[in-house]
Formats: C-alpha cells, sequence, structure tokens
C-alpha cells in the first residue's frame, strides 16, 4: 500500500462503480475484493437504487472508504452512468454486486499495462465463474477482441467484470445506453470498439457470480437487444465499407443468437420461431443451420416431456435434410474429390486404441462421439468419463463408463484426476461455431481445450491425440487444420513422446508419411461432405511433464 500522498498523485486514480439492489448476500465480498487491492489509489462508489434489504446498513459500516448514495433510478445502465459520472478517476469500471476483482493484484496489473500502452482505451483480462459460495466452477467465454467479428456474430466478447476503461473514450463516444436491459457493455463495446483501441491481457483479473441478478432472466429481452444493437452500430457514422458490407449477415446472425437466449432464457417460443423465420429472411443460407437449431431445442424438448418423435422432430429432420437436398440439387452433382477423407477414422481410432495402455486408473475421453475408444478403456482397466456437447447413446453400458454432457471448459471436474486423455479428432473443433452445437466462435477455444486437459491431467499423464494437419488452415464451421504455426501453439506444455504421420496415396488408401510431406499439404476443408475435403492425418501421445520440468 503506498501512503506517501506525491506518490498517489503520480498514479492514475482507478473508479470504480458498484450498482446495487437489494444484493446484501454478496455485497460485502464485493466491496472487500476493492479495498484489498495492492493498488491504492481506487475510489469505490455504490449507487444502490433503494434497497430494502440490509445493503445500506453494510454500506454505512465502511464510513468514508467508499462512497454510496441510495435513491430511486431509471435500472441498471442509469446507476453505472450515475456513479461514473460522480466519479474522478481517468480509469472507469464497474463491478455488479456479486462480482468480485482477484486480490490483491487485478488492479496493479491493468494500471502497469496501462501505462506502458497509453493509446489503448479498453483493457480486459479474463474472468472466472464463481458458485453463491464463491468456489470457483469455471472461465467465463473469453475471445480475442475483433470489431469486425464481434459485429458480424453478435458476439458479446468481452467479460465486463474483468474490463477497464479510460475515461476519455466514455466522453467520446457517449456512456451506457439507459435503453438497454440486457446487452448494455455489448453495445458499448461496439461503439468504443469502432472509435478506440481494445486490448486482452491473458491475466486472471475478476471473477462473475453464477447466481440471478437483479431481474430474473429474460430470454425474449435479451433476444431483441441482440437485434437492436446490431441495427444501432448499422448507423453510426463513419463505419467501415467491410464492415458496412455485411450489414444483412450480421442480422441475420444477431437473429440466429437472439434464437439461442430466447431458449436458454425462457423458452419465448414465439420469439424463436420469429426470429429463426427473420434470420432466413436478411440471409438464406442461413436456413439450414436455423432448421437445426430449432431440431435441437425441439429434441431437447422430447427428452424431457416424451413428446411424440413423430409430432416434432422427425418433420424438422425431414425438412432440413429436404431443404440440403434442394441445395444439393441446384448446385449439380458434384464428384467425389480424390483423394478425399474416406477411412480417416480407421487410422484416428486404430492408433488410439493401439498406444492405449492396460492399467487401472481414470480416464477422460474428450468428444466421443460415435467411436468405442470409450468402452476400449475400460476394458484395458481405466474408469471413463466421457464428455461430449452433445448427448451420446451407446448400444450398451459398463460400470466403469459415465457420461457428461457440457462443455469442457465449464464442467467442474477435478484437476490432476486422469492418467489418460483420449483426444481423438476433437480439438480441431473447439470454439468454430455452427457445428458439433457450438453456438459462439472461440478464436483459441482449441489452445484454451488443450491448457485445461493439461490442468485436468495427473503429472505424466499421456493423452492420444489425433488432429488434421497440412498447411496452416480454419475452414468455418468445419475443422482447423494445424501446420508448423499452430501446433507448436497447440503442444505448449506437453512433452511429445510419440507421433505419426498418414497421407492419402494416388489410389486413395492412407500410407504412413514424413512429418515434413504430411505438414507440406495443400489441404482442402470447404465442404460439409468429407468425399470433398483432404489433409493429413497427424497421430500423437502427449505426456504431462512433472512441474520441475
Amino acid at each position: 500500500m503506498l501512503n506517501n500522498s506525491h506518490q498517489m498523485k503520480e498514479l492514475p486514480l482507478v473508479s470504480v462503480v458498484i450498482p446495487c439492489l437489494n444484493r446484501a448476500q454478496f455485497l460485502i465480498a464485493t466491496i472487500e475484493s476493492i479495498l484489498q487491492q495492492s493498488y491504492s489509489n481506487i475510489e469505490c462508489i455504490v449507487v444502490d437504487g433503494g434497497s430494502t434489504d440490509e445493503s445500506i446498513e453494510i454500506l454505512k459500516r465502511y464510513g468514508d472508504r467508499i462512497h454510496w448514495v441510495s435513491e430511486p433510478d431509471n435500472g441498471h445502465a442509469d446507476a453505472i452512468n450515475k456513479g461514473w459520472k460522480m466519479s474522478q478517476g481517468t480509469i472507469l469500471a464497474w463491478l455488479n454486486a456479486d462480482d468480485v476483482w482477484v486480490i490483491p493484484d487485478a488492479v496493479n496489473q491493468v494500471v502497469k499495462f496501462f501505462r506502458k500502452n497509453t493509446k489503448v482505451d479498453v483493457v480486459y483480462g479474463d474472468c472466472g465463474t464463481i458458485d453463491k459460495k464463491g468456489n470457483l466452477i469455471g472461465m467465463s467465454y473469453l475471445h480475442e477482441w475483433d470489431l469486425e467479428y464481434a459485429f458480424e456474430y453478435c458476439d458479446h466478447c468481452i467479460p465486463q467484470p474483468a474490463a477497464f476503461i479510460q475515461r476519455r473514450i466514455l466522453e467520446k463516444v457517449g456512456w451506457l445506453d439507459v435503453g438497454f436491459i440486457s446487452k448494455k457493455d455489448h453495445e458499448l463495446w461496439l461503439r468504443i470498439g469502432l472509435a478506440g483501441n481494445i486490448h486482452h491481457i491473458p491475466i486472471l483479473l475478476a471473477h462473475a457470480r453464477a447466481c440471478p441478478g437483479y431481474m430474473k432472466e429474460r430470454g425474449d429481452i435479451t433476444a431483441a437487444a441482440c437485434v437492436r444493437l446490431t441495427k444501432k452500430f448499422i448507423k453510426l457514422p463513419n463505419l467501415p465499407e467491410r464492415i458496412r458490407n455485411k450489414r444483412k449477415l450480421a442480422i441475420s446472425n444477431a437473429y440466429f443468437r437472439g434464437m439461442d437466449y430466447a431458449w436458454h432464457d425462457g423458452r419465448y417460443w414465439k420469439t424463436i420461431l420469429s426470429y429463426g423465420f427473420s434470420a432466413m429472411i436478411f440471409d438464406l443460407n442461413s436456413a439450414v443451420k436455423v432448421i437445426k437449431r430449432i431440431m435441437e431445442y425441439a429434441k431437447a424438448i422430447l427428452a424431457e416431456k416424451r413428446v411424440l418423435r413423430w409430432a416434432i422432430y422427425d418433420p424438422l429432420r425431414i425438412l432440413g435434410k429436404t431443404l440440403r437436398e434442394v441445395k444439393q440439387w441446384m448446385r449439380g452433382p458434384v464428384p467425389p474429390c480424390i483423394p478425399n477423407l474416406l477411412g480417416d477414422r480407421d487410422i484416428e481410432w486404430s492408433w488410439v486404441a493401439s498406444q492405449m495402455p492396460s492399467q487401472s486408473g481414470e480416464a477422460l475421453d474428450f468428444g466421443p462421439g460415435g467411436s468405442h475408444l470409450a468402452l476400449i478403456a475400460t476394458q484395458r482397466g481405466f474408469n471413463v468419463t466421457a464428455v461430449d456437447l452433445g448427448s451420446v447413446r451407446w448400444p450398451y453400458v459398463h460400470p466403469r463408463l459415465r457420461f457428461l454432457k457440457g462443455d469442457l471448459l465449464k464442467l467442474p471436474l477435478p484437476k490432476g484426476h486422469f492418467d489418460l486423455v483420449i483426444n481423438c479428432s476433437t480439438v480441431e473443433h473447439v470454439g468454430l461455431a455452427g457445428r458439433y452445437g457450438i453456438i459462439e466462435n472461440r478464436l483459441d477455444g482449441d489452445l484454451e481445450a488443450m491448457a485445461r486437459l493439461k490442468e485436468l491431467m495427473k503429472t505424466h499423464g499421456i493423452m492420444l491425440l489425433t488432429i488434421p494437419v497440412g498447411k496452416d488452415a480454419v475452414f468455418k464451421p468445419l475443422t482447423r487444420v494445424y501446420g508448423r504455426k499452430r501446433l507448436s501453439r497447440l503442444f505448449d506444455g506437453y512433452i511429445i513422446e510419440k507421433k505419426m504421420f498418414w497421407i492419402k496415396d494416388q489410389e486413395n488408401r492412407w500410407v504412413p508419411c514424413a512429418e515434413e510431406t504430411a505438414l507440406n499439404l495443400e489441404t482442402t476443408a470447404g465442404s460439409w461432405d468429407p468425399l470433398q475435403n483432404m489433409y493429413a492425418l497427424g497421430c500423437f501421445v502427449l505426456r504431462k511433464p512433472s512441474q520441475e520440468n
């Protein structure tokens, strides 16, 4: 802590606003996370909307260590704006009254970055997710900031509790739009992104609490906000032509994103169906993905309520298949490309099975799909946990095999637990929206997944990995292909114990090849039909090193 007044004047003042309404249960943790920062020049302002619980009594206890006001306001955004306008800081932030900063060095890290990078207007870090008791249960979704991407996909890229804003940019672009109940920060990031400079630092700065907030989540309200903020952004002056040209696609994607909010937060079917129709109107190419998404919703309802399958799901499945067939018919017949990916699973599954040790222990099968590798692992002596985004139904059961549905990056799996990880043709898809139920794009989702898997592995545990290889490429929404550049990042923190590469010969047969040959392959993966695509295969045995190494 700095006590010298001269030193205090040399440091920029950081002002953080806490909008509060009946959040006494979590308010102390939020305030303490601010007051316990090692950086001393912080101004904490609580804007209370007229709480009737113990919030006011809590605020009074802090005396002059914080500033606070309690009076009715015009909603969440209005409370934050009020606090920012009361503040004196050159760096601004806000924490909801259940979020916390990471103690003790979050603000110090941010100020250091700002002082070295004076042209940056917003800096944001990583953000964890905690439960009511403060236990870390996952990491918030993160995507490196890219204005064009954020606009095109209506993607909420920046975790608000871990974001810090220069006052100068807010005074330039304006404060939060009080007309937005949901996604007010998303709308602000777009305006700042157009006029200023946003930067991510890979440091854990904050935790957001996963519990109901100021209002019950309303998916229809959030869905409407997706479309409204996209249309508002399009009308801004000085919009680059390359962004303006994506207007219809962006609006279509905003409606599509709104469908998911309407589903997850209340199942507002009127909104879901009308937004799906609107998405197709603005972009006819979205018809297949809209039908597929509605099929996923219907399938979930069937599982929950046991509605007759033929009444809902099968007609939608048939309609989706018909749309694909009509689209293919309009394009005309496409003969299979030679060479192609036929038989790739034979190579991958046989490699993983051949390298699997026989021992007792814990195994994780990441993205099993329809493979039998988890069953093989149980027969080798492992207790197996299989994790996939979609439901998996095997035609067998085994006492040492269990299945978890969910996102590997969010599931509360035990750290340092697994002796074996099976990662067969899975990691290359992580973060590519539009396939396997993936909704949000993550530029480095594959790298995040590999880091998470290493965290879950025991020291000296092994991973059996198969991936597409060739010249570095990303074929959205299908797959990544790994070349020299991406491979080194993918294997960061792992020891490569064994590797083998395969490629197709002139007779369309898989044959072993040299690493150089595989990584120099010009790849194609732009079609949903695997017979139109080609890349080489890389098969690896990776080991997690000891901490000393």
